[in-house]
């Protein structure tokens, strides 16, 4: 009974480890870099977001508590060339760390109210970790 417990805690173990290791260079290095808006096929691939490249985000807003829904889009660039893959991101497709190391997002919501006697505010901030 206690080799199978330790067995299997190896085995969780050993997949944490695993699982938390960034990609190698060798192995990304193998798929196809595909550009944010050309078409993406159900292959493995590297999603990247050149600079200057318009990328759209749509922010609606919804409820019974409205008359009807509101949408609005928004276009932005990127300032540096960013590699996406699965759950990791890269500045230079060569270093790769989880997207979460390397891109911090934030989102802020203010909604009117007796608190807040304003136009109500959505603000998302998102920012690349300063040590890369």
């Amino acid at each position: 009974m206690k080799s199978a417990l330790l067995a299997i805690l190896f085995c969780l173990v050993s997949t944490g480890f695993a699982a938390g290791a960034a990609p190698s260079y060798e192995s990304l290095a193998k798929l196809p870099v595909v550009r944010f808006g050309d078409p993406v096929t159900d292959k493995d691939h590297i999603l990247l977001f050149e600079p200057g490249q318009p990328i759209s985000f749509t922010i609606t807003i919804e409820g019974t508590l409205f008359s009807q829904p509101a949408t609005a889009e928004l276009t932005l660039t990127t300032s540096r060339p960013v590699f996406v893959y699965r759950e990791w991101a890269s500045l230079d497709g060569v270093t790769w760390v989880l997207r979460s190391d390397l891109i911090k997002s934030d989102v802020a919501a203010m909604i009117p109210g007796y608190n807040y006697p304003k136009p109500g505010m959505l603000k998302v901030r998102m920012d690349l970790d300063r040590t890369r």
